[in-house]
């Protein structure tokens, strides 16, 4: 009986003692001993707290009961609520104190991100942050560096109630808050033990940043050392470090917290590799890419998993970090060991630095071994130390290094200033040496001077011998010219003959411009003398320019050349010096025709401009020939300047007339000027102060209309040996005429006027003989000789070259084109007959030669070169249709591509036999040599070789060889 009621009893008195207990609070008495003992305070946070959410009620009043309240802690994480919490409520817990503390001030001191108030007996004591009705109204706030004071006044039980709240929490790994308890003054000494720790890190942040800015000033001074670049950084990132440590402890807000330890977490990373980078850059010369993009990537990899574990897990990435620091390190310290095997010098400071920071992360910055005991500020302490190990010995590397290169360039500068004392030394002597010469050279040039000024005195006293001999001798030349003048008048007018008065008439005509050019050779002595006087007139100036124009009247209708005077006056009287004004147009007129295109036009325009300064007369010339390069027009008014001096000019010239007319005209006070554009034309502009003494407006204008004369008859293509057929190719109309005339009598002529017409009519008629000028206009004589001689039609026709070139390298030039004869200006017409005659007869004897049996073929040796090609090419195509009984001249002129008149000529003139000859001739050798033979009868041998039937076979062999195919074996 006893058992059951026993057994039915212990429940409910369990029961009812387990509620008693949990009514009754738990009260945790503090006592002095063990607040000394804890030097930051003692912990409450570790201590049973009763929890109830937040719900309206104030539940700082110690009447309020809390039986029914949780039991939990303060620290908690996302993980480890307490049960019921919504991002707030309220925390109690009833202490005591020893009669040692009653009275005295004691103080708490809270570490929480969210925002909390702390009651005593409900009397509120502090706080941390706001903490609103509503959680819009909450703001989160840390306090680090203060505590909260208050008193007990007894040893009675009292409430200590904490209302907390963190509905955000920026780190969810520590979401409640801890509390420490302790005396005030001994909490207040170690919160400012902390704040003066957290400014130490500033003393570090500003040497370290000292040494950043010294290293880049290094660096931008020597910037090939790229080592100081790199230390830099590294520096820089350990700084930046530091500074985000700071701000993470002394920041009130902690969001901004959560975000400064962020970066602090990745500043470490980067500050890690950075390491490395630095470490490869003083082991190596050049950073190993490959190492440096491996560090990189673990790196990386390592801040993905911070913050792709949501920074949870601490402890992991801690210890993730220790690894790759640790890899880092070995691996840079092991450049460093090699780089000392290398001998590389002092890199052990850089390796003892490392391992200094090594030891300092490992035992304080990541706490391996638990001798910080988790203090954050002890930590911060000890690593703001170690991180300077780096710097100072990195800087004592660089400085030792420096010193090296300090020492170096001493040296290097000493060995300067030595060779600079060596150089200026032989600078001095140099310079006594060259002052020495230049007394010498100043001597010389004074007898220099001496002798060139004895030496221009003796030039001049020539160049006035000369002058003095020039100008007697063309007053010797004008007396002559006055016999060959009047007697070639007289011959021009009374000769019995037309042909004897043309002769007189060329004879005058050239004497009189060869007088021309005597008349201003002595104008030119004249101005050098100073002799020239100007002797002004009143005269007709319209008068004046047109009688200019009216000599040049037959020169301009042979080039078909309009010349006209244009004026806006009718009449026109001025003081001019008629004599020169006349000489200085006729110049300008005669340059013009010569340098005019075929059809062309010159004007010639005078007018008179008036203005404050006086009244100019004005002449322009204007033509549309060939114009001067833009090149050459500051030079056309020097003496004997021509602007195209080849063998291709369209005229002749001696270049005194342009010279000679500017020079009047600056005797008269006058300006000249010239405006020319290649292929367009030349405008040649002179101005005169005048006088005038009567003018009129009006139709002033006169011209000269060019017409065409009489076309030259060609020769017909006559194919009978009526004479000989001479091409003359010559630009100057009246030589050619002279020339034409003078071989007229034992030659059929055809002449040309320039080399490519001469081209076409030797193509066309294959004269016996090409007699050219040397220097025409477009084609000089050399270009037509090398295309006669290179072409097939025309290369065996003899050329003749005529020219007033007769120096030895152009005769080379003409024998080298294939000249067959060279003949020099001024020649004898009895020499031209001769020379022609002789290659015309000389041709002939070739085909005389080449007309003898086996003449159609001769040996390699027998004809010139260039006609071989054309000789096998008959004889090939002759012989390719030699059985052909239709084959005859007409097809043997399709096959080389010639007409029978040419292809009759060109035989002719170099084998001596017609084309119809050549291909009978052919046919009857060939059948000779089949008759010796003796394999054919003679009407087969007849059949094949292009006979239609055999009694014309055998008539034609009679003929040819004097006796009958049959009786071959008598001969």
């Amino acid at each position: 009986m006893f058992r059951l009621w026993f057994n039915m009893v212990l429940p409910f008195l369990l029961v009812v003692s387990m509620r008693s207990l949990s009514a009754t609070p738990i009260v945790k008495e503090l006592r002095a001993d063990s607040l000394r003992a804890h030097d930051k305070g003692f912990a409450l946070h570790g201590l049973p707290w009763r929890f109830h959410i937040a719900d309206g009620m104030n539940y700082s009043d110690p009447a309020n009961a809390d039986s029914t309240w949780t039991t939990t802690n303060t620290v908690f994480s996302s993980t480890g609520r307490p049960n019921g919490w919504n991002g707030g409520g309220w925390f109690r817990l009833w202490i005591k104190v020893d009669e040692r503390l009653t009275g005295h001030m004691l103080a708490f001191r809270i570490v929480q991100s969210g925002a909390s108030a702390v009651y005593l007996d409900g009397k509120k004591i502090g706080g941390t942050g706001n903490v609103g009705k509503t959680n819009a109204e909450t703001r989160s706030g840390r306090t680090p560096f203060s505590v909260l004071a208050f008193m007990v006044p007894d040893q009675s039980p009292h409430l200590l109630a904490v209302r907390y709240v963190n509905d955000r929490p920026p780190f969810p790994e520590a979401e409640g808050f801890q509390l420490w308890v302790g005396a005030y003054e001994q909490l207040s000494a170690a919160a400012l033990d902390a704040q003066k720790m957290n400014g130490f890190l500033l003393v570090s942040i500003s040497a370290q940043l000292a040494l950043v800015l010294l290293h880049l000033a290094l660096f931008a001074f020597y910037p090939k050392q790229r080592l100081n670049l790199y230390y830099s950084l590294f520096v820089l990132a350990t700084a930046t470090v530091l500074f985000l440590r700071y701000l993470t402890v002394v920041t009130g807000d902690p969001h901004m917290q959560r975000v400064t330890a962020d970066l602090f977490e990745a500043g470490i990373i980067i500050s890690i590799f950075l390491a490395g980078v630095l470490l490869y850059a003083v082991s190596n010369d050049r950073i190993p890419r490959g190492r440096v993009i491996m560090i990189a990537s673990l790196g990386t990899m390592t801040l993905g998993d911070y913050f792709l574990q949501d920074r949870n897990s601490q402890e992991a990435f801690f210890l993730l970090e220790a690894i790759y620091f640790l890899v880092v390190v070995a691996d840079g310290l092991l450049a460093l060991v090699r780089a000392m095997i290398r001998k590389k010098p002092r890199v052990w400071l850089i390796g003892m630095g490392m391992l200094i920071l090594t030891a300092f992360y490992l035992v304080a910055g990541s706490d391996l071994f638990g001798l910080m005991k988790g203090d954050n500020q002890l930590i911060g302490q000890w690593m703001s130390i170690g991180l300077l190990a780096i710097p100072v010995c990195f800087s004592v590397y660089l400085a030792l290094d420096f010193a090296d290169v300090n020492h170096k360039l001493s040296a290097r500068l000493q060995e300067v200033e030595e060779l600079s004392a060596l150089n200026m030394a032989q600078e001095m002597e140099k310079r006594k040496i060259l002052a020495e010469q230049a007394d010498r050279l100043e001597k010389t040039v004074v007898e220099r001077t001496l002798e060139v000024r004895s030496q221009a005195w003796k030039l001049q006293e020539m160049d006035k011998l000369k002058s003095r001999f020039m100008v007697n001798l063309t007053h010797e030349f004008r007396t002559p010219l006055s016999l060959i003048i009047g007697p070639a008048g007289l011959l021009a007018e009374k000769a019995g003959t037309a042909g004897d008065r043309q002769h007189g008439e060329l004879i005058r005509q050239n004497a009189q411009q060869l007088l021309l050019l005597i008349n201003q050779l002595l104008d030119l002595s004249k101005l050098e003398e100073g002799k020239m006087e100007v002797v002004k007139i009143e005269a007709d100036i319209l008068g004046i320019a047109a009688t200019v124009l009216l000599p040049f009247s037959n020169f301009a209708m042979q080039k078909q050349v309009n010349l006209a005077l244009k004026s806006r006056f009718s009449q026109l009287s001025g003081t001019v010096d008629e004599g020169k004004v006349t000489i200085m147009l006729r110049n300008l007129v005669s340059n013009a025709i010569k340098f005019s295109q075929n059809g062309g036009e010159i004007i010639m325009t005078a007018d008179v401009e008036r203005s404050p300064e006086g009244t100019v007369l004005v002449f322009t010339v204007a033509d549309q020939g060939t114009g001067i390069p833009a090149t050459k027009l500051p030079y056309v008014f020097d003496r004997f300047y021509q602007a195209d001096a080849s063998d291709t000019r369209s005229n002749d010239g001696s270049g005194i007339g342009l010279a000679l007319t500017r020079e009047l005209v600056e005797l008269l006070n006058g300006t000249i000027s010239i405006d020319s554009t290649e292929g367009v034309g030349t405008t040649v502009h002179i101005k005169l102060p005048v006088t005038i003494t009567f003018s009129n407006t009006g139709d002033g204008d006169f011209s000269l209309q060019a017409h065409a004369g009489p076309a030259q008859t060609e020769e017909t293509d006559d194919l009978s040996d009526e004479g000989p057929l001479l091409l003359v190719i010559e630009d100057h109309a009246q030589l050619r005429e002279f020339i034409s005339t003078t071989l007229s009598a034992g030659f059929r002529m055809l002449t040309a006027p320039n080399g490519e017409e001469g081209l076409f009519l030797a193509g066309k008629h294959l004269p016996d003989l090409v007699i050219t000028d040397l220097m025409m206009p477009g084609m000089d004589g050399y270009a037509v000789c090398s295309k006669i001689k290179s072409q097939e039609l025309t290369s065996h026709i003899p050329v003749m070259m005529l020219t007033a070139k007769n120096a030895p390298e152009s005769r080379t030039k003409g024998w080298e084109t294939g000249a067959d004869a060279y003949l020099s200006k001024p020649f004898e017409p009895g020499e031209l007959l001769a020379l022609a005659d002789g290659l015309v007869r000389n041709r002939l004897q070739l085909q005389e030669r080449y007309r003898r049996e086996e003449a159609w073929k001769p040996a390699a040796g027998s004809l010139p070169p260039q006609e071989l090609p054309f000789i096998d090419k008959i004889r090939n195509v002759i012989n390719s249709q030699l059985g052909n009984e239709l084959f005859g001249v007409d097809l043997l002129c399709d096959a080389v591509g010639l007409s029978k008149a040419q292809l009759h000529r060109k035989l002719k003139s170099t084998i001596g036999h017609t084309p119809g000859d050549l291909i009978r001739m052919i046919r009857l050798q060939q059948a000779l040599q089949l008759l010796r033979l003796g394999e054919l009868t003679v009407a087969e041998i007849g059949y094949k070789v292009g006979f239609g039937n055999p009694a014309s076979f055998s008539t034609s062999f009679s003929n040819h060889f004097g006796y009958a195919p049959r009786a071959i074996k008598d001969h």
